[in-house]
């Protein structure tokens, strides 16, 4: 875990260069990354077609998914930009540091890590269906899908890597320059994650329980990053989990539309937080458990 937050003092650390970092990351993501959703939306409200629209929980209606996703995906390429802009030239260090003490990227890690929770986000949804007959729906539409599927399997990386890399990378070892306790850093990442979640349409189903599954799943993600001395393992859970709902078994209230293998009809919250903290209590034993199997560690810089 020291090895790992001691990355961030490889840079300059003054608070104001934290300070001018954030604001640049924000600005590129929520800001500047808003405008090409807000130019989609004035272009279906202006197209004199009544089957376009948005919808109340904020979702592009009658528009195709490859740009009902694509085009707010954008903002997370900006978002990633402007990570690497404020940890290159304001903090002037790595931007591999973000993410290991190693000399390299353990790729290994993210594919088991990956692997690991797809097959229990498969196990979880194969349960569902079986005790919840008719919730899960098949909606393959091959015309959309193929396009789609491609266009997922770049963008959705980009994106789960850029929240990976400020909330379990930048965020907790900037936060991990004053405080050491891992669960104090682990609660703190996972408030902060839970945060600008509250925006999705998925949220307002039960504001309290969804909130809780952005907490803990944030949380979860930096336990163990933090245990593992490194944020691959992260990486690969939060794309598996992402592209899994994306592909397979997507829901029709959701911040990420998609034409996927089966829709979803009912987003049961008690249901997905059970599954999602059974999930990764697995997900924790495998890993950073008692057994785990150790990454070498004679590749670490310095």
């Amino acid at each position: 875990m020291n090895a790992y937050l001691n990355l961030a003092r490889q840079g300059k650390t003054g608070w104001r260069r934290f300070v001018l970092a954030v604001a640049l990351i924000l600005f590129l993501w929520q800001i500047l990354g808003a405008l090409p959703s807000v130019f989609l939306l004035i272009w279906v409200l202006a197209d004199g077609n009544p089957q376009t629209g948005a919808s109340p929980a904020g979702q592009f209606v009658g528009v195709e998914p490859i740009l009902s996703f694509g085009v707010p995906m954008l903002a997370s390429v900006l978002f990633l930009i402007g990570i690497f802009l404020a940890v290159r030239f304001i903090h002037q260090r790595p931007f591999r540091t973000l993410i290991t003490p190693a000399r390299a990227i353990a790729w290994g890690r993210f594919f088991q890590g990956f692997a690991v929770w797809f097959v229990l986000s498969g196990l979880v949804s194969l349960a569902e269906a079986l005790l919840y007959p008719g919730r899960y729906v098949w909606t393959l539409d091959l015309r959309r899908y193929i396009p789609f599927a491609f266009l997922a399997l770049v963008l959705i990386p980009i994106q789960t890597s850029a929240e990976e890399l400020f909330f379990r990378g930048y965020i907790l070892q900037g936060v991990g320059l004053r405080l050491r306790n891992i669960w104090i850093l682990s609660a703190i990442s996972g408030f902060l994650f839970m945060v600008p979640h509250f925006l999705n349409p998925e949220a307002r189903v039960n504001y309290g329980l969804m909130g809780f599954y952005y907490f803990f799943i944030g949380g979860v993600m930096a336990y163990i990053t933090l245990r593992d001395g490194r944020v691959e393992l992260a990486l690969g859970l939060h794309a598996a989990n992402n592209l899994f709902s994306a592909l397979f078994a997507n829901y029709t209230v959701t911040v990420m539309p998609s034409p996927s293998l089966f829709t979803v009809n009912t987003l049961d919250a008690v249901y997905s937080v059970s599954a999602a903290v059974i999930g990764l209590i697995v997900f924790v034993l495998i890993f950073v458990g008692p057994f785990r199997r150790r990454l070498p560690d004679e590749n670490l810089v310095g």
